[in-house]
């Protein structure tokens, strides 16, 4: 009888988040913040945001271990959100959404591989 050892290696790295902020209004709040983590080989860019100078986030991009953009999302000065874009391989793949100022979803359209498949509109 034969016995068959199995040997799991877990690798575990520890990435560590560094923060970075760019540029400041005269009341000190940042005019973007871009955030990276760290690993023992690289730093990757992980999402950059900008706000307002009220504070309220403008937009933000979040990007995979790529660096791709993985989704793109911005906001009124009023805190409601504006428009999202998903993205997979740096095409447009999910969901692409807007919304009025007051905060009512006004479209919504459906992506796959960068092709728009299909279109909703919504009443105002």
């Amino acid at each position: 009888m034969k016995k068959i050892m199995i040997l799991f290696i877990l690798n575990i790295s520890f990435a560590s988040s560094l923060r970075l902020a760019h540029e400041f209004y005269d009341n000190r709040i940042p005019k973007s913040i871009y955030t990276y983590n760290e690993t023992s080989s690289k730093i990757i860019l992980k999402e950059s945001t900008s706000y307002y100078k009220n504070g309220q986030m403008s937009y933000r991009v979040e990007y995979d271990s790529n660096g791709l953009n993985s989704r793109k999302t911005w906001w009124y000065d009023n805190g409601n959100k504006s428009k999202m874009i998903t993205f997979k391989s740096g095409k447009i793949d999910g969901i692409w959404a807007k919304w009025t100022y007051d905060g009512m979803k006004e479209t919504e359209r459906l992506y796959k591989d960068g092709l728009m498949l299909r279109e909703r509109l919504f009443k105002k």
